[in-house]
Parts: C-alpha cells; sequence; structure tokens
C-alpha cells in the first residue's frame, strides 16, 4: 500500500476526463491519487446575524445547490440554522481579507431540527452532512443530524428530508428517518453513488461517519460508508435500509494505537472524517477531514509544547495538526459487500496529511462539497477567517480541483 504523505501542488491542473458513453467495469477504473487535489482558490463567508443564525462558529457542514452556482451552509453550533450563499469568484489570498466575500445569503439561516413531521423526540442538535438527492417533486435536501454527547449511544433516527430547498424557512420537513447501521456510524457526510455502480455497491448514495466527536465507543473508529437509496426518503419517516460497505468500532478501529505511541500515521484519538465522497472516473472513495498526534503523539488533558493545557485529547506539539485524506479503492468495498472482506479490515491505499493553504492554526475541515460537472471540491476551513473581527470565528471557503489521475496500488 502506498502510504506517502500527501503534499497537494498549489498550481493550475486539468479538470477530471468526460465519462464515456459506455462505462468501464469498476475493475478498469484507475485510483485516484489524492496528491491530485489542487488548490483554486478560496472566498470568506460574511458575518452578522441572517434570519435565524451566522456563519460564526459554524461546523462546517455544506452542500452544493441544485445549479451548483449556490452553497448551503450550516450556521451557528447553537442554532444548527441553514443558509443558502451565492458562490464569488474565486480569490488566492494569501491572507483571508485579501479574499473574496460573498454576498448576504440568498436564503437566511433557517432552523430545521425542530420542525420535523415526527418532532425531536432524541433532541438532535448537530447537523452532520447535507446533500440534494432526487426527490418526487423535484430536489430535496437531506440532512443528517446526531447528539452531540450521547453517552448511552442510543440515538436512532437521524435523518429529515427538507422537500423544497428554494424555501428554506417556510418547505415541509420529513422525519427524522432512521438509517440502518447506528447513529454514530451514518449521520455524517452524504455523496451520490455514479449510476454505473449502484448495483454493485448496493444502493445509489453513500452516507458515513466517523469518530472525533464524543463518546468513541458509539462511532465509527475510522471512515465509514453505507450505501441506500434516496427512494426511501420519498415515504414517511421509518427505517431506511442500508449496505455497509465500510464501518470500524472499538474493537477492531482503523488503527490500534489511538494514542500513537508507536508508529502510526493512519488514525489517532484525533482523527475525524468530515467529507466523503467517489470520484468519478475512478474507482476511488476519498474521505477528508483533520488528524493530530501522528509525529508527536497523542496525550489526555496534558500541557502541550505551548504551554496550552487541553481539555482532553490533544497533540502533544502543539503545530501536530493537519488536513488528512484518507483514499479507499471501490474493489474492496464490493468485496465486504459480497462477504468476501470484513468492512473494518479494509484499509485505504493511500492517506496522509495535505498541505493547503489558509486554513488557520487549528487545521480542521469541517465539511464539504463536491461538484462533479466542474471537478471542484468546496471546504470549509474552520475558524480560519481572522479578518472579521476577534471573536466572528467564521469558517472560510477552500476549494480544490481534482486532476484526473490515477495511483498505483
Amino acid at each position: 500500500m502506498n502510504a506517502a504523505r500527501l503534499l497537494a501542488p498549489l498550481a493550475a491542473a486539468l479538470g477530471l476526463t468526460a465519462c464515456a458513453q459506455s462505462p468501464p467495469a469498476l475493475a478498469d477504473l484507475p485510483l485516484f491519487d489524492p496528491s491530485a487535489l489542487v488548490f483554486a482558490g478560496a472566498f470568506r463567508l460574511p458575518s452578522g446575524d441572517f434570519g435565524a443564525s451566522t456563519v460564526d462558529y459554524a461546523q462546517g457542514p455544506i452542500a452544493l445547490g441544485p445549479d451548483g452556482a449556490t452553497l448551503f451552509v450550516v450556521g451557528h453550533a447553537h442554532q444548527q440554522a441553514i443558509a443558502e450563499f451565492a458562490i464569488p469568484p474565486l480569490g488566492a489570498g494569501p491572507a483571508p481579507a485579501d479574499l473574496p466575500m460573498a454576498a448576504a445569503p440568498r436564503q437566511p439561516f433557517a432552523t430545521v431540527l425542530e420542525r420535523a413531521s415526527g418532532g425531536n423526540p432524541q433532541a438532535l442538535d448537530r447537523v452532520g452532512g447535507l446533500l440534494l438527492v432526487p426527490g418526487r417533486d423535484g430536489p430535496q435536501l437531506l440532512i443528517n443530524a446526531y447528539v452531540y454527547y450521547d453517552a448511552p449511544g442510543t440515538v436512532t433516527h437521524t435523518t429529515l428530508a427538507l422537500r423544497d430547498p428554494g424555501d428554506l424557512a417556510g418547505s415541509p420537513v420529513d422525519g427524522p428517518y432512521a438509517f440502518d447501521g447506528g447513529a454514530g456510524h451514518t449521520a455524517g457526510w452524504l455523496a451520490p453513488v455514479p449510476d454505473a455502480y449502484h448495483d454493485a455497491l448496493g444502493g445509489d448514495h453513500l452516507t458515513g461517519h466517523s469518530s472525533g466527536i464524543p463518546i468513541i465507543s458509539r462511532t465509527s473508529v475510522g471512515p465509514s460508508a453505507f450505501a441506500f437509496d434516496a427512494a426511501a426518503f420519498h415515504d414517511p419517516a421509518g427505517a431506511v435500509p442500508t449496505t455497509r460497505l465500510l464501518d470500524f468500532d472499538l474493537a477492531d478501529p482503523l488503527h490500534p494505537d489511538l494514542d500513537a505511541d508507536g508508529d502510526n500515521p493512519l488514525w489517532t484519538h484525533l482523527s475525524q472524517a468530515t467529507v466523503g465522497l467517489i470520484v468519478p472516473g475512478t474507482r476511488t472513495y476519498l474521505t477528508l477531514g483533520h488528524s493530530g498526534g501522528h509525529r508527536s503523539g497523542v496525550c489526555y488533558k496534558c500541557t502541550q509544547s505551548g504551554g496550552h493545557t487541553c481539555g482532553g485529547y490533544c497533540a502533544r506539539d502543539a503545530d501536530d495538526t493537519d488536513a488528512h485524506a484518507w483514499a479507499w479503492d471501490l474493489l474492496d468495498l464490493v468485496a465486504v459487500r459480497e462477504g468476501r472482506l470484513a468492512p473494518h479490515d479494509v484499509r485505504p491505499y493511500a492517506f496522509g496529511p495535505l498541505d493547503l493553504p489558509l486554513l488557520g492554526p487549528e487545521r480542521r475541515i469541517g465539511g464539504g462539497a463536491f461538484d462533479p460537472d466542474r471537478g471542484l471540491l468546496y471546504l470549509t476551513a474552520l475558524g480560519a477567517d481572522d479578518s472579521q473581527g476577534a471573536y466572528a470565528y467564521a469558517p472560510l471557503v477552500l476549494v480544490l480541483r481534482l486532476a484526473g489521475r490515477g495511483a498505483d496500488r
């Protein structure tokens, strides 16, 4: 396996090649090389109150709008409301203040978690992922949510269907639905499956989640992938069948040394995946997020090298946190579906830090949205915009271009 450090060149690159009329078999497709993630630019989101919330202290989940020209953005952690912003022209910085600013939202922030037809009986309080999916009357916005501190691990119903994304404030919201697989394993990012591979993977969309949130025992201790059909959300709220393709737990984590006291470049107590997608034209399931402690080790409520005393797990060296990528071969996920491989035995063929500009000192990616038509991946860099006031803690939106190259396994 190639576990080389992933240093992304910050230069222009070609977009993805067009799909052939008759798609090749999955085994004939190349693996995507994560070093082909190329910085294309960035922009800011305006601080201040717009409707029910603000982008200040946003946690990161976003979704692409129906025309690819807007982003749905989850705002402040306290409200978990959603707004729609037009995507402005991109800039390169070098400082956040030098980047273009998005205009005031086309749709101001509207709360959603308490509007579901079935109420919010399990007190969901964090949005984990968003995605536009086909509905009976046009696109609908799926909203994954979870309880931030679910100590008993009893939450089951996590997902809402906002029927009219063009009317965030007034649309009916159905749910909550329950994904088979467990909230701490399924209530994060959402992604489409290319048409040609629905049968191979067992659904037309994927949902995933990972550790990096409180109560690790209820989570997938590594990025997960569960296939499902979006048509399950056409009907009244209920259980949504899934196909488990990639999944871990505390008994079978992605790496056994979560404290990173030994040689562990893969997954620690500080690792969290927040984005997942299938790269078109390849057989790669790409997950992105952040990780730490790989160079200096992980400690609990200790004092870091810079003198800061942590409230929980942290890297011994304050600078030992990076954006990370983990790339998975879809053939391994098919092997899981066919019973030839256990979901916790899959390992990424490539993984490691990403060298991206403008991330800020915490280097955390909060969420992402992929535009397959343009080959652009939008990522939220949490708290990276220091240009709108010391207490704004607004995210930046970084944009990466996916170059169509394969990777050797």
